[in-house]
């Protein structure tokens, strides 16, 4: 499913009118009864008129809201508008509306006509759109205050956000001092990105996409648009991206998967990624370790995973031979000699290649050996949480995690590699520049070993036949979409090891296959 970045929201606006023979004004039409139509929809079991207040800023998406005020008040409700008190410009479009308005005698007001808000059963928040970049002006926080002193004495009334809340950033998800959480966001065409990302997640409600009018994706498909996609991962996707298994299938038509870690203290995470690779599907799974680690994995390990052990690049290579997939990091150990070995093995290996944990932390900056991932025929999947990630890129956590989609982007397109970006939420890139929003999962899989899991399923998808970003992007949603299941009986104190074992038959519900 597509995902808009406000320059691509932009773009479609633009192509309706210069090439799609669409003047804006039918396209405001369009959204302002969207609009409507979503709060109709909210109290579809109320038959009474409703009070509705519709707060306008004086640009294009005030403009909307006048739309929807025109037709609420068309189906018999009761509606007001209230618009700041300074200024500002008003677009031309938004005094084309208000013309209308007046002609109509709808109620405009302002907050110093007194309480404009009593009695609302719905409140309307059309000031600012997607434009915005910083902080909100004056008078559109004094109106936001004030809308939040009522709600604080009338906790049951409906706030209804058009496009976006007014404060948040669409392409980041940031948002600016005094932006309110909203019950719904109508929002045009597709949900824009920085819904998906918090904090502006939480402050959007439920989603609600009305359509434009038109296919609008025949505009992003013009040569002139120079945006690169952004998708969110969902279930049918996933399904679509999944193996197909033949009824002659057996062990070795479904894949070889290595998995690479382990050191003294630490032989936990190859064990959970060995295992989580198991439950993906994987045809045959070895483990391999320090020799000083076997007897331990071997102690532990489910007996379906093969074992082995290494010494040396020499022994890693021989293991690496022949694997329709490799992953390497977890547990790996970060001595000198370890570091040494992974960086070498990394540079050197044309596996089919899932870098994850101490792996990741011997590449350094990825500036040093950057060059040597695009030399490969297939690009390398990189796992990194955001520190590991900050490690790689030389920014810290908090430049991550302010613009985690474009930096992504750039990341792998820089690198051309596949990069997950663990996270909530959780993101993909790949090397020609598409970033995938992965929207499963939740809170309580804040614990030791999660990535171990992850690692482990989506070397399982690889080693299964799906390319890396298909691997990629259903191993994400796999893993979060199991932990949802099981955060439906408890919300934390799950381990990995349990989300491991409740993916197949989260496969198996998304397939549709009945289980007995």
């Amino acid at each position: 499913m597509r995902i808009l970045a406000k320059e691509e929201a932009k773009f479609i606006d633009q192509w309706a009118v210069e090439k799609g023979g669409l003047p804006l004004a039918v396209l405001m039409e369009n959204a302002g009864r969207g609009v409507a139509e979503a709060i109709v929809e909210a109290f579809e079991e109320i038959e009474s008129p409703l009070e509705i207040v519709i707060v306008a800023g004086k640009g294009n998406n005030g403009a909307d809201g006048l739309v929807a005020a025109r037709q609420l008040e068309e189906w018999g409700h009761e509606v007001r508008i209230v618009i700041p008190n300074d200024d500002s410009h008003a677009s031309e479009l938004f005094d084309q509306q208000m013309a209308a308005i007046d002609a109509l005698e709808i109620p405009v007001l302002t907050i110093e006509d007194g309480d404009v808000f009593e009695a609302a059963d719905v409140i309307v928040d059309g000031l600012v759109g997607t434009g915005l970049t910083g902080e909100l002006r004056d008078s559109i926080q004094e109106i936001l205050d004030r809308i939040e002193a009522h709600v604080e004495t009338y906790p049951d009334t409906l706030l209804v956000a058009i496009d976006v809340p007014s404060g948040m950033n669409s392409n980041t998800g940031a948002v600016a001092n005094g932006t309110m959480a909203m019950d719904i966001t109508v929002t045009f065409g597709a949900p824009k990105i920085g819904m998906l990302l918090y904090p502006a997640r939480s402050y959007c409600g439920n989603i609600a996409v009305k359509g434009l009018g038109f296919s609008w994706e025949m505009a992003l498909l013009d040569d002139e648009n120079k945006n690169y996609p952004t998708e969110l991962i969902t279930p049918d996707l996933v399904a679509a991206l999944l193996p197909e298994r033949e009824e002659t299938a057996h062990k070795g038509t479904n894949g070889h998967t290595l998995i690479i870690g382990g050191s003294d203290g630490m032989i936990g995470a190859p064990l959970l990624a060995a295992e989580a690779a198991v439950h993906a599907g994987a045809g045959k799974i070895t483990a391999v370790v320090p020799s000083d680690c076997l007897k331990m994995l071997q102690s532990k390990i489910m007996p379906e995973v093969l074992t082995g052990s290494f010494g040396s690049l020499l022994h890693l290579r021989m293991h690496a031979s022949e694997k329709e997939a490799v992953a390497i990091g977890p547990g790996f150990g970060r001595s000198e000699e370890s570091m040494t070995l992974a960086k070498t093995f990394i540079t050197t290996t044309d596996a089919p290649l899932v870098i994850d944990a101490d792996a990741l932390w011997a590449i350094g900056n990825m500036d040093t050996i950057g060059d040597e991932f695009a030399k490969r025929d297939f690009p390398a999947i990189l796992t990194p949480h955001p520190g590991e990630f900050a490690r790689l890129t030389g920014l810290s956590v908090e430049e991550i995690e302010a613009n985690r989609v474009e930096i992504a982007r750039q990341f792998a397109l820089k690198y051309k590699v596949v990069l997950v970006l663990k996270g909530a939420p959780t993101v993909v890139a790949s090397p020609e520049g598409l970033v995938a929003v992965n929207y499963s999962g939740n809170e309580g899989m804040g614990t030791g070993g999660m990535g171990d899991t992850l690692t482990g399923i989506i070397a399982g998808l690889l080693g299964q036949g799906l390319e890396e970003l298909e691997a990629a992007m259903a191993g994400v949603y796999l893993h979060g979409a199991a932990a949802d299941a099981l955060y439906e009986d408890r919300n934390f104190g799950y381990t990995p090891s349990e989300v491991s074992r409740q993916l197949p038959y989260t496969i198996t519900e998304l397939l549709d296959f009945d289980v007995e």
